[in-house]
């Protein structure tokens, strides 16, 4: 348990050195997104390939993926009633809100330390179904209603084409599929290029926690409050119903912690990429994602902490 309390308390510090040195002026969110897409094409696919390639790979572990698909689904099904009286605008962005998990800058880093890399295996086969909500479901509902709102027709082959190709583009996607492949296959890397995407695959930890420091930021309107309240409720109510079950259900386990982390993770940074692209409140959605991440962090410790997740 100290050593869990270890890792909570070197992450936040993580946090707090990236979020005072953007108070200081030293770097701003700009910069972030530049680091971020350093990231996104570097350290994260290194750990995604990684981890994959040396994946003990078991036809239990196909469930992981439903499991997120499943989750997604319920979220954006009742925020759909949810936000339906609200105009175009807040009801895209808020189902954008609703659905999709931050997992390589949050749970990763947190799992890692923790756990250990072996346990990200679980972890990344959740995210193979957090990726197919983000792009099959969080990225559609946000085309659709941004082009509602813009009185635009909207042309299913052409949505269908750009969600392919942001999949497709995807550098930590293309990691993991390549990982799988390797792994499948039996074919192994020569250990210098194991080696050194194992460096890479360290820098992304302590990279991705900094990064979440550097976005910090809870600038928001009063009349904004209720809309991301009743996100957060419906991510929150949901996920521990899901705590719920994986604790009473799933014999404990290092599995059944991972699974227990993957159901209450903030909402995904890709909220902010596709709220530009999108032209919905990005302000708004930046505010979401530094709650979630906040609630997320506080509720993880105490999870693992009061469910004795670690021995």
């Amino acid at each position: 348990m100290t050593h869990a309390n270890h890792i909570f308390l070197i992450t936040f510090c993580i946090i707090a050195v990236g979020y005072i040195v953007k108070r200081l002026g030293f770097v701003t969110e700009q910069d972030g997104k530049v680091l971020s897409k350093f990231l996104m094409h570097t350290t994260f696919p290194a750990l995604m390939l990684v981890s994959t390639v040396r994946l003990k790979l078991d036809t239990s572990l196909l469930f992981i993926p439903l499991m997120a698909f499943i989750g997604g689904c319920i979220m954006l099904t009742i925020a759909w009633f949810v936000f339906k009286k609200e105009d175009n605008g807040m009801r895209g962005l808020m189902l954008m809100g609703s659905g999709g998990f931050n997992m390589g800058l949050f749970a990763f880093p947190i799992i890692e330390g923790i756990w250990g890399r072996d346990a990200l295996a679980y972890a990344i086969m959740y995210d193979i179904g957090n990726t197919v909500v983000v792009f099959g479901l969080v990225y559609t509902l946000g085309n659709y209603f941004a082009t509602k709102r813009t009185h635009q027709a909207l042309n299913n082959t052409v949505l269908a084409k750009k969600i392919v190709q942001k999949v497709l583009k995807s550098m930590p996607l293309q990691g993991m599929i390549l990982g799988l492949l390797l792994n499948v296959s039996g074919i192994g890397l020569p250990t210098l290029a194991m080696d050194f995407l194992d460096i890479l695959a360290q820098a992304n930890k302590a990279i991705g926690v900094l990064l979440l420091g550097i976005y910090l930021n809870f600038a928001l309107s009063k009349s904004q409050v209720w809309s991301i309240s009743k996100v957060l409720m419906i991510r929150y109510g949901c996920g521990l119903a899901a705590v719920s079950f994986c604790y009473f259900w799933i014999p404990p386990s290092v599995f059944q912690s991972i699974m227990i982390v993957c159901v209450v993770l903030p909402v995904g940074l890709t909220l902010l990429p596709f709220s530009d692209e999108l032209q919905y409140d990005s302000r708004m959605a930046g505010v979401l994602v530094n709650m979630s991440l906040v609630i997320s962090f506080v509720l993880l410790w105490l999870l693992v902490l009061g469910l004795g997740l670690v021995s």
